[in-house]
């Protein structure tokens, strides 16, 4: 390699450095605004500064549509709801086409699985410390377009007024997902199984709906409500630098119980169709704790204030339904000559 492609590699990677510094200082910066009432505040007026028309058609579509829709509620200093089968329309079907889908994408993942004593040690090492190998996302944007009642449900009454009533506007749809939580091998947790709060926009919902029973065996998504997280972070911060220790944005469950924090954790166990509604932006969370011989399946919908990574969904099914293409316009195919679903499956 000549003198110039070292030195071009070396000042790439040093931008590359920069760049991700910077974006995490960001990050970091934006955690610390967005943890304190007034710092929402602030930044809840700096999103409306930045698309003041949309935000204010997301207002008022909202305040017509929540007075009509009988949805489940939040409650929003705690910042969250608990969801139950019988809040929900048509969720027999929700079911039995998640479980559908599961089957055959658990036969794939369990052909992985089964080759994994035959790697060698730096290739198991490197699978063990992959959060996507333990916590699944298991569903295409083809799947949604070859199953859209799962996308009809995320755009239900229950569903979608439940989110829209607690954030206050018609919020974008994201995700529509089946999360698949595996036992990890080891018995240190690690990302998502050690409590954090998420670090998509403002304030956001989240629901975790089972569709299969869930119990303690199957690591139950564990949450503590909003007001008392932000205690906890606080606390937890000044523990920190009483100790000397770097902050970061994961919460040991010793320091957890340290500051009192313990007597707060939920955990969301129960039948099939039970469920949460959160804000995982205000309330620490953490699960897929799994235990060997058990695993977690939820239906996962994302409900953000601001425009996040999506999912592609088909937006002409409700243009002509205010709300729910409201919720979906964001959404943009990659490749607009993509063949469609229905002409896959013929």
């Amino acid at each position: 390699m000549s003198p110039t492609a070292v030195l071009k590699r070396f000042v790439v990677r040093g931008i590359g450095r920069v760049t991700t510094l910077a974006k995490e200082t960001r990050k970091g910066i934006y955690y610390r605004v967005r943890e304190t009432p007034q710092g929402r505040r602030l930044l809840q007026q700096a999103e409306f500064i930045r698309s003041p028309r949309d935000h204010q058609s997301r207002r008022d579509t909202a305040q017509s549509y929540v007075a009509r829709a009988a949805a489940p509620v939040m409650e929003s200093a705690k910042g969250f709801g608990l969801t139950s089968v019988e809040k929900f329309e048509n969720f027999s079907a929700v079911v039995e086409t998640a479980r559908c889908l599961f089957e055959k994408k658990k036969a794939l993942i369990d052909e992985e699985l089964a080759s994994f004593p035959t790697w060698d040690d730096i290739t198991q090492q490197k699978y063990l410390k992959r959060k996507d190998r333990f916590l699944r996302n298991l569903l295409s944007d083809q799947d949604l377009e070859r199953n859209p009642l799962l996308v009809d449900f995320a755009l239900s009454d229950a569903v979608l007024g439940m989110a829209t009533r607690y954030l206050g506007g018609v919020p974008y749809l994201c995700r529509v997902d089946l999360v698949y939580s595996l036992p990890r091998p080891t018995a240190d947790n690690m990302a998502s199984q050690l409590f954090h709060v998420d670090p998509e926009g403002l304030t956001q919902v989240k629901f975790f709906i089972h569709m299969y029973d869930v119990g303690d065996s199957e690591g139950p998504f564990t949450f503590i409500p909003a007001d008392e997280t932000e205690r906890i972070i606080a606390e937890v911060r000044a523990l920190r630098r009483r100790q000397g220790k770097p902050h970061s944005g994961r919460y040991l469950d010793e320091e957890i119980d340290a500051v009192g924090g313990a007597s707060s954790i939920v955990r969301i166990e129960g039948p099939t169709g039970d469920g949460i509604a959160i804000d995982t932006s205000r309330c620490l969370h953490m699960g897929s704790r799994v235990r060997p011989g058990a695993f977690r399946l939820c239906l996962y919908l994302q409900y953000c204030t601001t425009a996040e990574q999506t999912n592609v969904f088909d937006v002409e099914r409700y243009k002509s339904d205010p709300v729910r293409y409201l919720a979906v316009k964001h959404s943009v195919a990659p490749n607009a000559n993509r063949v469609p679903a229905s002409a896959q499956m013929a």
